[in-house]
């Protein structure tokens, strides 16, 4: 059997029996939004528990509307659904220049020029004074200290706003156990120290993927967007290929919650055995623009595969690693214990990841496929591979022959729910 697996902006192509696998799992085809300008100014029309965006805003006529929107690592139809959202803003007389957006980078780098065009169009970046939110800037606000003793810092564009607004993707969170909502605002655009302090709780148990209940890490995301107040939210579901399938608008909490019931329902992928082996891709580009953006697809199908099984990552990382202290603490790590014995106060943003990465190497061997240098891969504990070929050697030397495996094409957009008798 052949088949492509998106990697950067091409494909890899996979030769294996089919007597190989189990099964390629992958989120059903969900069909696309036929006409998205009018679903998106429906649901702006007809929000979740609230009024409508322009009965909001013709109340308080605000001096100026930030607007957060998400960075190049969570690509999507977001150029479909600003120019609605725009023209909506519009459509009550308030002058563009009132309009600013905030790209909620959270730890991550700035984004550029071409990216911003990429994901928000030409209109949005021609028009609009757009902002790269610094987690390290000087003049972040303190909104005081939440439950658990972490002091909440803004970004001071976002807390001077008189009117706020949050757009973003639905999807799983390998340890929020879903983004979107909350997510724009922490991490989306606190300090450094607020989403270190609060990523930091990945060490527990309750930081899992689709898990909400006593998630101390999600709860505090909440608590966050509730002490900054936001005003109005739109978040989007996509499908595989990106495209706007529905969105939800109105108030942040039950906007969320009502997006991960959906995801619950449309996202998941049922299996109903574990297996030796695991083929995934990360979904091309932007997905694995960077190892540390393409380890959600592992953490996504890691409950798919045996314990002492082997995982397959092909992923680009054309950006190499993509977090300097994932890599600092990976690479000074000699062994994977020594990553578990690090304090929970110590673990810095990318340490948090590299906890991560320890879970996972626990249970599998994880081949990587990239066009990262191989002794790179292996100083951060991983095992590179040139090509499928090498990869098929290494799995039937240890597996045997008669390995069964499944195949994951988009590892990224992937929720399993396992169905064992």
């Amino acid at each position: 059997m052949n088949t492509k697996l998106k990697y950067g902006k091409g494909y890899k192509e996979l030769k294996i029996s089919s007597e190989n696998i189990i099964d390629i799992l992958e989120m059903k085809a969900i069909p696309a939004c036929k006409n998205p300008y009018q679903l998106i100014k429906q649901k702006l029309n007809s929000p979740i528990d609230t009024e409508s965006l322009s009965k909001l805003l013709a109340k308080k006529m605000p001096e100026n509307i930030v607007v957060i929107i998400s960075d190049i690592t969570r690509p999507g139809p977001f150029k479909e659904l600003l120019k609605p959202l725009v023209d909506e803003i519009l459509a009550t007389r308030i002058n563009m220049n009132k309009i600013r957006f905030v790209i909620a980078n959270g730890t991550h780098r700035k984004m550029t020029d071409a990216e911003m065009r990429f994901q928000y169009g030409n209109w949005i970046v021609d028009n609009f004074s757009i902002q790269n939110h610094d987690c390290r800037a000087s003049n972040l606000v303190s909104y005081g200290k939440m439950k658990s003793g972490n002091e909440l810092w803004i970004n001071k564009t976002v807390a001077n706003t008189d009117f706020l607004i949050t757009t973003g993707i639905l999807n799983t969170h390998y340890f929020a156990g879903f983004g979107g909502g909350r997510k724009s605002i922490l991490p989306g655009v606190c300090g450094y120290e607020t989403i270190r302090r609060n990523h930091s709780n990945i060490i527990h148990e309750y930081a899992g993927l689709g898990r909400l209940k006593g998630n101390l890490i999600h709860l505090e995301m909440c608590e966050a967007a509730e002490k900054v107040g936001v005003d109005f939210c739109i978040n989007m579901l996509i499908n595989a290929n990106k495209q706007l399938v529905d969105c939800f608008a109105g108030d942040i909490d039950k906007v969320f919650h009502t997006g991960a019931k959906a995801i619950r329902n449309l996202y998941s992928v049922k299996f109903s055995k574990y297996a030796d082996v695991v083929i995934t891709s990360a979904g091309g580009y932007p997905k694995d623009i960077n190892f540390y953006q393409s380890q959600k697809a592992l953490n996504n199908t890691i409950d798919l595969v045996k314990q002492g099984g082997t995982i397959v990552l092909i992923a680009d990382c054309s950006e190499g690693v993509g977090q300097d202290e994932m890599e600092r603490v990976l690479t000074s790590a000699k062994d994977l214990d020594e990553l578990f014995s690090i304090k929970q106060e110590d673990i810095q943003i990318g340490g948090h990841r590299a906890f991560a990465t320890g879970k996972l190497l626990k249970k599998a061997d994880i081949l990587v496929i990239s066009s990262m240098k191989p002794e790179k891969v292996r100083k951060i504990h991983f095992i590179p591979m040139k090509s499928f070929d090498d990869c098929m050697d290494f799995i039937i030397k240890k597996h045997g022959k008669n390995f069964k495996s499944y195949i994951v094409p988009n590892g990224s957009m992937f929720f399993p729910t396992a169905e064992i008798n």
